[in-house]
C-alpha cells in the first residue's frame, strides 16, 4: 500500500470542493434541524433544489460530544472494541474494519478538516434507499451536493449550467464519486499512525463507550502516514464495544507553518439513518451505452422514462477531450436505440447519429472498443450522462457506501 499523506488528502478535498462541480450554496442553516436520533444534522424541508437530509448551507456543523470525564473505575473488559485492550489500541486495522462493518452501510458521518489550505466540512448519510453527500469548502465558499443509488449518481452544482448532472452507468461522474470513498476512509486509516491509550469511559447518546487518548504519532507503524511536519498531537477517540467510532478528534502543530491543523469526525444514526431522493435527483430517462459493429458504433439504448426530445444536443465523451456533438433529429423513446458514429481524427472528428436504424460504417470511423465513452444529452437544467453498465455493483460495497 502506498504511503498516504493526510495533508495531501485534505488538499485534494479542498480542490475537489472547489473544482469538481463545487457550486455556491445559498440556503441558510435551519436552527431546528434534527436527525432521526435527535442530534443536529442539518436536515431541512424538501424544496425545489435542496436535499432534506443534507443541508445546502455553507457551514457543516460537526459538533462532537467531547471526551467526557468518565473514570477508569467504570471500565469493564466487555467494553473494549475489537483491536483494543487495557493497554490501548493494539490493532488499528481490526478497529477500523469493525467500524465499517457496523456503520458502513447505514449511518451519518460528519467530518471537519482544518489545514493551512483552509477548512472543509463533509456530511455523508447512507441508507438502504441511497446515499447523500454534501461537502463545503468554508474558505472559498464553494460546495457540492450528491445523491447516489447503485450505479446512478446525481450531482448538483448551482454555479454551473446546467446545474444538475444525472449519471447512469460507468461515467466520469460515477468514477469520481467512487474516488470520494477514499476520503471517507482516510480519517480512520490514520489511526494506524497514532498511539492511543485507554483513558476511561464516557457516554454518547446514552451508550457507554471507551475513551482513548491520542498520545502521539507512530509513523513507523503504518503505510497510511501523517506528514512529518505535524508534531505534538492531542485528541481523543470514542468507540463502542461493537467497534463503532462515534467520535475522533485530533489536532497538531504544523512546524512548517506554526499553524494548528485538526480533524474531527462524528458518527451517528447507525442502523437508523434514512435517506430520501431529492427532487433535483428525480425521474430522468434511463439509458445504457454499448458498442456494435466491432466497436465502431455507439449504441445508446433508452431503457425507460420520458423521451429525450428532438433537437437535444448529444455530446460524445467529455467536453474537453471528446469526439464532438450532434443534434437529435427526432425524439428517442423508451425501447429505442440511438446509433452514433464518429469519423476523422480524435480531436477533429465529426459525429453523426440516427434513431432506430444502424448506420453503415465508413472506413475512417473511430473505434470505441478500447474505451467506451459516455454519451450526454443536454436538457433544460440538467445534463444526462450515460455510460456502459457497471460490471460489479453491490450497493453499499462501492463508493461512499463502502466498508473498509
Amino acid at each position: 500500500m502506498k504511503r498516504i499523506l493526510l495533508t495531501v488528502a485534505v488538499a485534494a478535498m479542498l480542490v475537489l470542493a472547489g473544482c469538481n462541480g463545487g457550486g455556491q450554496g445559498t440556503a441558510s442553516p435551519n436552527a431546528n434541524e434534527t436527525a432521526t436520533n435527535g442530534t443536529g444534522t442539518g436536515t431541512q424541508a424538501e424544496t425545489e433544489l435542496r436535499s432534506p437530509n443534507v443541508s445546502d448551507s455553507l457551514g457543516i456543523d460537526v459538533s462532537p460530544v467531547g471526551p467526557g470525564s468518565g473514570g477508569m473505575d467504570a471500565l469493564s473488559s466487555d467494553l473494549y472494541p475489537p483491536g483494543v485492550d487495557s493497554s490501548g489500541v493494539t490493532n488499528a486495522t481490526a478497529l477500523v474494519n469493525s467500524h465499517f462493518e457496523a456503520a458502513g452501510a447505514n449511518a451519518e458521518t460528519r467530518m471537519a478538516f482544518t489545514s493551512s489550505g483552509g477548512t472543509l466540512g463533509l456530511v455523508h448519510r447512507n441508507g438502504s434507499a441511497g446515499e447523500r453527500l454534501r461537502y463545503v469548502n468554508e474558505t472559498t465558499g464553494r460546495a457540492g451536493t450528491w445523491w447516489r443509488s447503485g450505479s446512478t449518481v446525481v450531482r448538483r452544482n448551482t454555479s454551473q449550467s446546467p446545474p444538475v448532472t444525472y449519471s447512469n452507468g460507468e461515467t466520469n461522474l460515477y468514477t469520481g464519486y467512487q474516488v470520494l470513498g477514499l476520503f471517507r476512509v482516510i480519517p480512520f486509516a490514520t489511526l494506524n499512525s497514532m498511539s492511543l491509550s485507554v483513558d476511561g469511559t464516557t457516554t454518547v447518546d446514552g451508550q457507554q463507550v471507551v475513551r482513548l487518548a491520542v498520545d502521539g504519532f507512530n509513523r513507523s507503524a503504518s503505510n497510511w502516514n501523517l506528514r512529518s511536519g505535524l508534531q505534538d498531537p492531542s485528541g481523543y477517540l470514542l468507540a463502542t464495544p461493537e467497534g463503532v467510532i462515534r467520535e475522533l478528534h485530533w489536532e497538531a502543530t504544523n512546524t512548517n507553518t506554526s499553524q494548528t491543523e485538526s480533524m474531527t469526525v462524528t458518527v451517528s444514526g447507525v442502523g437508523s439513518t434514512s435517506v430520501t431522493r431529492p427532487d433535483w435527483a428525480g425521474d430522468y430517462p434511463d439509458a445504457t451505452v454499448s458498442t456494435t459493429s466491432e466497436g465502431q458504433v455507439l449504441a445508446l439504448t433508452h431503457e425507460g422514462g420520458d423521451a429525450i426530445p428532438a433537437d437535444t444536443r448529444i455530446q460524445v465523451g467529455p467536453a474537453q477531450f471528446g469526439y464532438g456533438n450532434v443534434t437529435l433529429s427526432e425524439s428517442l423513446e423508451s425501447g429505442e436505440t440511438l446509433y452514433i458514429v464518429a469519423t476523422g481524427r480524435f480531436g477533429d472528428s465529426e459525429v453523426t447519429a440516427s434513431v432506430g436504424s444502424q448506420p453503415d460504417v465508413p472506413e475512417n470511423a473511430a473505434s470505441f472498443s478500447r474505451r467506451v465513452p459516455s454519451v450526454s444529452a443536454f436538457l433544460d437544467g440538467v445534463q444526462l450522462q450515460y455510460g456502459p453498465e457497471v460490471e460489479t455493483e453491490t450497493g453499499t460495497s462501492t463508493g461512499l457506501g463502502a466498508g473498509a
